[in-house]
């Protein structure tokens, strides 16, 4: 049977969905780590960091699912979602002046859009 996702892919995607995961739990479990000069104790913001973790959590998952399934379309929604919210942190990190922030998201982003367009190409090739 012929893979539906060249492995290459596979290895670049699961390697997102781990990173994913990765800062999910960091962000439950420690998110000072992320941005040392916030209080972290406040309710208000456990909670407003709770949900970028579940955020970050939700979409490592996916990503994952589809590799798992080797979902050749499911993969690609979901590296969209991936690239979309990349897209808004390099625009947070232009705006907060964090320019880590700003090309770690645009290189995320920029590797995601690359892993689309393939996906899209090995498709029309087929046809």
């Amino acid at each position: 049977m012929r893979k539906l996702i060249p492995t290459w892919i596979t290895i670049i995607s699961s390697l997102i969905a781990l990173l994913g995961l990765f800062v999910g739990c960091s962000l439950y479990i420690s998110p000072g780590t992320f941005i040392p000069t916030i209080d972290f104790s406040s309710p208000d913001i456990k909670f407003l960091t709770h949900m970028w973790a579940a955020r970050q959590v939700a979409i490592a998952l996916i990503i994952a699912y589809s590799l798992f399934r080797q979902s050749a379309p499911m993969l690609k929604i979901s590296l969209a979602a991936y690239c979309l919210m990349n897209l808004q942190d390099v625009v947070i990190g232009i705006l907060q002046n964090d320019s880590g922030l700003a090309i770690g998201a645009a290189v995320f982003s920029t590797l995601s859009a690359i892993l689309i367009f393939v996906l899209i190409k090995r498709k029309e090739a087929k046809y």
